[in-house]
């Protein structure tokens, strides 16, 4: 946990979620606005899904910086940088939808190559370890060793590789991929292979997390869990009577959210009792000094 973000990151990184927030929030509920909003119009169900999938960056970026620790945003930053890169494939792909004047063609790929750079720079600085160095009063100081059952890590491993699978399937398959889909209103080629940011995305960081021997560099993974969860499962609930899965495949899809909420909240219970960060042990001895 010797290193941290340099500020530069991590101002493009809160400027970018603040963004998302806003984004996220009016696809949710309000996704009729998704015209102004995003180069091409989605029913309202999926509209709603690429609000809530927007959403899950932004607790995991804001805590990355709150907590400015490289091993703690080291996960959240592949599936960010996954999330970015794929969604700019998914527009290179489809580049006839794009008109170059437009503003919302400009932010697509202009503001999504500006955060898939952001998210990479650290990544691969830090494998020379030339990042900061991290300062001793930052949050969640000292190690917290994750000890868990292998077949809790096999079971991770697993279901990661079925969305990061269930991702490159969106990708490769676009429209073909429909049985896999649960919305009435349909999906477009375009729609499938948007869609396949978020499936690989989730699937790469839930790999990650089974591989972790720090509960600290979970932690950030499974609050982004835990928000898709929610908003994705009241995503379901508001547009309902579009919900319409069509094969088993498609139930494990749209099985998703509530999946990933409980696996994000049983890896946040799984954080070591016995082994607080520095903050809460200085504040204890002083506790106990009085």
């Amino acid at each position: 946990m010797g290193m941290r973000l340099p500020n530069w990151v991590r101002l493009v990184i809160v400027l970018s979620a603040l963004m998302q927030l806003g984004f996220g929030a009016t696809l949710l509920f309000d996704p009729d606005r998704i015209a102004e909003l995003w180069p091409w119009k989605l029913p309202p169900l999926t509209a709603r899904l690429l609000g809530a999938s927007t959403l899950v960056s932004v607790p995991m970026a804001l805590l990355a910086v709150w907590i400015n620790r490289f091993a703690v945003a080291a996960i959240p930053l592949v599936m960010m940088l996954t999330y970015r890169v794929l969604q700019l494939l998914a527009g290179i792909i489809h580049h006839d939808r794009f008109t170059p004047d437009s503003p919302v063609t400009w932010n697509y790929f202009g503001g999504g190559l500006l955060m898939a750079a952001t998210f990479a720079y650290p990544l691969i600085v830090a494998r020379r370890e030339d990042l900061p160095p991290a300062r001793a009063n930052q949050p969640l100081a000292d190690p917290m060793q994750w000890i868990v059952p292998s077949l809790a890590r096999t079971s991770l491993t697993v279901l990661g590789g079925i969305y990061f699978v269930l991702g490159l399937t969106f990708l490769i398959l676009g429209a073909a991929a429909k049985p896999l889909w649960f919305d009435a209103a349909g999906l477009t080629p375009l729609t499938a292979r948007l869609f396949a940011s978020p499936l690989t995305g989730l699937g790469l960081g839930l790999i990650l997390v089974s591989r972790a021997k720090d509960w600290r560099e979970i932690m950030v993974p499974a609050i982004g869990m835990v928000t898709i969860g929610i908003f994705g499962t009241l995503s379901l609930i508001l547009d309902r009577a579009n919900f319409a899965p069509q094969s088993v495949a498609a139930w494990l899809v749209a099985a998703t959210p509530p999946m990933l909420c409980l696996v994000g909240l049983a890896l946040l219970w799984s954080r070591p009792a016995d082994q607080p960060d520095k903050r809460t042990s200085s504040a204890m001895k002083m506790r106990k000094a009085a």
